[in-house]
This record gives C-alpha cells, structure tokens and sequence, in this order.
C-alpha cells in the first residue's frame, strides 16, 4: 500500500513522495505527469531515513522532471482532437509505410494508432504488429517517421543492441538528434 513519506519523516530534507514498498534491490523514482507527482520503489528492508538521503540527491533530477513536465501539453483524450491526430497519422502512414517497408524489406506490418500513456510505439514481430501513439501527431511528421523506423527495426532485431543501432544508423542517420528532440513522454 503506497504511504507518503510524511508517516515517515525523519527529519531529511527530501521532497514530498508517494513509497511503495516492493522485492526489488534497488530503490526507484519517478515524476508522474501531469501533476509531478514523485513516486519511489524502495525494498522492504531500506530504512526510511535511506530513501529519504536518496531521494535528496535526486532534487535537481527532479526538479528538472518537473520543469520539463510543466512544459508538455496536456495529454491527449479520447474524442475530436485525437481522431484528428489519427486522420493525421494514417495521412502520413501512407506515404511513410510503403517507403520505408520497401528500404527495410519487410511486408507491411499491420498497423494499430491508439493513445498510448507510456511509450510512442511497440512491436510484436511474432505477429507483424505495430502500434503508434497517436500523440505523434502532435509531435510532427519526423517524430512519427523516427519512431516507425524504431519500430520497423524491431521486425529485423527484437532487443536495443549493437545490430539494431546498425540498422537504425543505416537507414535513418539523424535518429539520435530526433530521439533528443522527441523526449519522454
């Protein structure tokens, strides 16, 4: 059950957060948008007032979450705005699925657009199924090209190692300045 460090305090100067105790082996945090919530996963047996040193070497981490949360637009919802985003991405999607399906010598994977909270994209190559964020929209036809090429590269290479990066600097050199300016969710 999530408690707030507050039922904890033990003096530390660590901002407010929401713990959660878990069988992990390392102690995690995580600024959840859009409010800036701080979260942290700590395991059972961590002392609070170590959580709390923890979470105060992180300040300027978070601070900076924060700012950049702050930044964002609001989250995309289900309605008008996000089947126009749709009706954007499937204009582009045809023109960009052919193309680059031809580079990569793929069939055509079928394609699924949805608002996805945590991620632009995701492949399942057992199946030939991508799935795109409709945020990507939002974020412009580069970003949306980036990301199907990410996702096409994992038809040929499942995990992020050197054979991917192979593949996505072959076919889109300028991934890593696209990636910077795509950010996180």
């Amino acid at each position: 059950m999530p408690r707030t460090n507050a039922e904890y305090r033990s003096g530390a100067t660590a901002p407010e957060y929401t713990l959660t105790r878990k069988r992990m082996r390392t102690i995690r945090l995580r600024v959840v948008p859009p409010t800036g919530e701080l979260k942290v996963s700590a395991p059972h047996a961590t002392s609070v007032a170590r959580i709390d040193a923890f979470v105060a070497s992180k300040t300027r981490w978070i601070a900076a979450r924060r700012a950049e949360i702050e930044g964002m637009a609001p989250r995309l919802e289900h309605g008008v705005q996000a089947e126009a985003c749709r009706e954007e991405l499937e204009a582009w999607l045809e023109d960009l699925l052919p193309h680059w399906c031809e580079r990569f010598g793929v069939e055509q994977p079928h394609i699924s657009l949805r608002i996805m909270r945590s991620q632009w994209g995701s492949c399942r190559a057992a199946t030939q199924r991508i799935t795109l964020n409709l945020e990507l929209a939002r974020r412009g036809h580069d970003m949306a090209e980036y990301v199907l090429v990410h996702e096409l590269s994992h038809l040929l290479e499942m995990n992020h190692g050197p054979r991917f990066y192979a593949l996505m600097d072959r076919h889109l050199p300028d991934w890593r300045e696209r990636k910077a300016r795509l950010g996180r969710l």
